[in-house]
């Protein structure tokens, strides 16, 4: 298991809160800071107020519910709506420092432009900022993942690196070695193995972090602006 990293806050250790969209890096994120030590009591999920879906992963609101009461930790669920996501993010954040939360953890990797977001609002919510997976290779993330035995579906899929066949792959080592294919023939940009650029969007349903999994079916699958995406209906 890759290294984790216990986190300070003036005199004492902090109490975190995760930006949590149900994927596997934020999962992965959590738990590395879990697994360090660290006390994370919230998980920060936004959802869209027209869809009552997580954006771009397209998964149901209430399935993030049933993660949080797997895992047994609080969930605060903000609905978003409009153009105006970084200040209703902002008054998340808040919500969460006046509950006693003095840091948040991302699982952003390498994106540059997400981290300065991520640290931009947290900073002027008064908040830490903490990126356990930055700056690790992509596969080794993934490896790392997978070998800890967290389980994950696939998703959403840019059409412009994955198809339709791809929707509800699950996170293994056959998907590793898809991925390596893929870019084995040239494909440019390259797939990255974590779909940090939005290649893919997964699903977390079990793992270490769980008490139990969270059940679903596979239900329709959609195609909307150059993404296909598939509906994962509570079981």
């Amino acid at each position: 298991m890759m290294v984790a990293e216990r986190y300070q806050h003036g005199k004492g250790t902090s109490m975190l809160a995760c930006s949590w969209s149900g994927g596997k890096d934020c999962c992965h994120a959590y738990w590395k800071a879990v697994v360090a030590g660290n006390e994370v009591g919230y998980l920060l999920n936004t959802y869209r107020r027209e869809s009552g879906r997580v954006a771009f992963h397209g998964v149901r609101a209430d399935l993030v519910r049933r993660q949080a009461e797997s895992i047994g930790i609080k969930l605060l669920q903000k609905e978003v709506f409009g153009d105006y996501y970084e200040e209703q993010f902002l008054e998340a954040l808040q919500e969460l420092r006046t509950k006693g939360v003095t840091g948040v953890v991302f699982g952003d990797i390498d994106a540059q432009e997400n981290r300065r977001w991520a640290e931009g609002v947290c900073r002027k919510s008064g908040l830490d900022s903490y990126f356990p997976l930055w700056g690790i290779g992509q596969k080794a993330i993934l490896t790392d993942f997978i070998g800890m035995g967290f389980k994950a579906v696939v998703v959403a899929v840019d059409q412009k690196f994955l198809g339709e066949g791809e929707l509800g792959h699950k996170l293994d080592g056959s998907w590793l070695n898809l991925v390596t294919r893929i870019n084995s023939a040239g494909m440019h940009p390259p797939l990255t193995y974590c779909g940090e650029n939005g290649e893919y969007h997964t699903f977390v349903y079990d793992g270490p972090a769980f008490k139990f999994p969270v059940e679903f079916i596979k239900g329709e699958k959609v195609h909307r602006d150059g993404h296909w995406l598939v509906d994962l209906l509570p079981e």
